[in-house]
């Protein structure tokens, strides 16, 4: 029995086990991968805080208002923005070195990304998540009451009770290595397992951002809220070799990237007035826009304006990236494409990290605090997944939930299944991935929509037909099934939202609705 169960391991789990550790509790920590895992160690950009003396923290606010559409909530967007430099300190202080500025060492190099109107992103060259990660992982060790696991599964939440008793005591999981299923319990357990990118079929998301937290969330009872605004990142780059999808940080355009078709038209001066620096779902709907109108597979960042010293210099990953596909970035424009990122939406919680069941917090790209709303502004994330990590210890600690008396139930240890269906269920997946490309992606309709249910509804035919018993426990399964049952309901929760807003444009509806509003979603809803 731990204090604190952490399920996942990125920016947010990190900051919360860490967190915790230093209010002396004992804690657990869970990884579906070896670490250092999940999509924090490839967040490019930064991350934003105001600490520009002309900066001021209603700007920000009023960016963050501004690019989420009508849908964020001012509470927490006010939490986030406020809470940034003490934030900032503190990371600081856990050993992140972002990159100094070249002109005065005791200031921070900002960069300027979409959406913001001040420089406030600070950074560490163009690898801020590697770095952030870094001295995460090195400050975790230092704690001796921080137990860590690698590859284990998160199989289900374990909950008592019902309704508005019902308690969350821990989670079952799967270790991936000795296929063992074991109970682990917690007086409090926090989500922080990331989001859902790797359901379409174009991506920049790692292989383990498949909806896995939302997923037993939603079966535990949890409500989840606004998944239907899924943002997909203008900026990937374009480069069929590449085996691994790369994202080109929204800070080139920040630095002077401009966007171009391959006649070298500046095709975002006719769609919004901060040109190729516009919110991220006006920029990618325009470059799918002109990528339909021509034909072509991509379009291109030109950065040839900047010196190729500066160039290396402020970019030195994506220079190299570029590279090792052929294109030198000094002098070549880039090809890039849009692809799903950033979940905006998710398990929903309040500005403490609560869920509405007992124990359960949920925090980073998993948990909908309503800080992004419609349209996450860029470099908000990795400041929303420490505040509200941040936030949730906090909130254990006062509420005296680890001083509470749990009697758990005796299990004994079982080994699941081996993964030698893979392929099959690998095929499967291809499938779904494929049907929220076509159907669910950055232009939508209710038609493509409905249609994307009928294939989810074949896919739950056949699993129903063809799994045998003993399939229930293999990985790859569960895998599925969980973003199986995700897809399933970003797809309703798209067919209800009946205006364009933000992430979510629809054809049948192209004009946003008089009134905002939020949506939450159940498993166990019908309609």
């Amino acid at each position: 029995m731990y204090d604190i169960l952490v399920l996942g391991a990125g920016i947010s789990g990190l900051s919360a086990a860490i967190h915790a550790a230093e209010k002396g509790f004992s804690v657990v920590i869970l990884t579906k991968g070896a670490k250092p895992d999940g999509s924090s160690n490839y967040a490019q950009g930064g991350i934003a805080t105001v600490t520009e003396k002309t900066d001021k923290f209603q700007f920000h606010i009023a960016d963050t208002l501004e690019a989420g559409a009508g849908l964020c909530k001012k509470e927490t967007v006010n939490i986030l923005t406020k809470s940034g430099p003490a934030t900032i300190r503190q990371l600081v202080k856990w050993g992140v070195m972002f990159t100094p500025d070249p002109n005065d060492k005791s200031l921070f190099d900002l960069h300027l990304e979409g959406g913001h109107s001040h420089h406030r992103i600070l950074h560490a060259k163009d690898l801020t998540g590697k770095e952030i990660m870094r001295a995460l992982l090195v400050e975790l060790h230092k704690h001796k009451n921080i137990h860590y696991l690698e590859n284990c599964y998160i199989k289900d939440l374990i909950c008592t009770g019902s309704g508005k008793s019902k308690r969350c005591i821990g989670a079952q999981i799967i270790k991936q290595k000795t296929l063992e299923v074991e109970n682990i319990y917690a007086k409090s357990t926090i989500l922080s397992t990331g989001g859902a990118g790797r359901i379409w079929q174009y991506t920049v998301c790692p292989p383990d951002s498949c909806g896995d937290g939302m997923a037993v969330a939603a079966r535990a009872g949890a409500a989840l809220q606004d998944i239907e605004f899924m943002q997909f990142h203008p900026t990937s780059l374009y480069a069929p070799s590449l085996k691994k999808p790369f994202l080109i940080s929204e800070a080139v355009r920040g630095f002077g990237g401009i966007l171009k078709n391959d006649k070298g038209e500046e095709f975002m001066n006719q769609v919004h007035p901060l040109h190729s620096l516009a919110p991220r779902d006006i920029v990618a709907r325009a470059i799918h826009s002109e990528m339909q109108r021509l034909g072509k597979p991509n379009m291109y960042i030109d950065l040839t304006g900047r010196t190729p010293k500066d160039i290396r210099s402020h970019f030195p990953n994506i220079y190299a990236k570029c590279m090792e596909v052929g294109v030198d970035m000094t002098k070549e424009w880039i090809p890039v494409v849009p692809a799903a990122h950033y979940m905006c939406g998710g398990v929903l919680v309040d500005s403490w990290s609560r869920t509405d069941i007992a124990g359960l917090y949920a925090c980073g790209e998993v948990a909908a605090t309503g800080v992004h709303g419609a349209n996450r502004l860029a470099s908000n994330s990795l400041l929303e997944s420490v505040v509200f990590a941040i936030r949730a210890v906090d909130n254990i600690s006062e509420s005296n939930l680890t001083k509470q008396k749990i009697t758990v139930p005796r299990s004994g240890k079982k080994v699941v299944y081996s993964s030698s269906k893979a392929p099959f269920w690998k095929k499967r997946k291809k499938i779904l991935q494929d049907l929220m490309w076509t159907n669910c992606g950055i232009v939508r309709t209710v038609a493509g929509l409905n249609q994307g249910l009928k294939v989810i509804a074949n896919l739950e035919e056949e699993i129903g037909k063809t799994t045998k018993a003993k399939d229930t426990e293999n990985i790859h399964y569960l895998e599925f099934l969980n973003a199986l049952q995700i897809s399933k309901m970003i797809l309703i929760a798209a067919l209800r939202r009946k205006e364009s807003r933000g992430l979510h444009y629809i054809l049948d509806f192209p004009n946003p609705s008089p009134k905002s509003h939020h949506q939450s979603i159940f498993i166990t809803d019908k309609k």
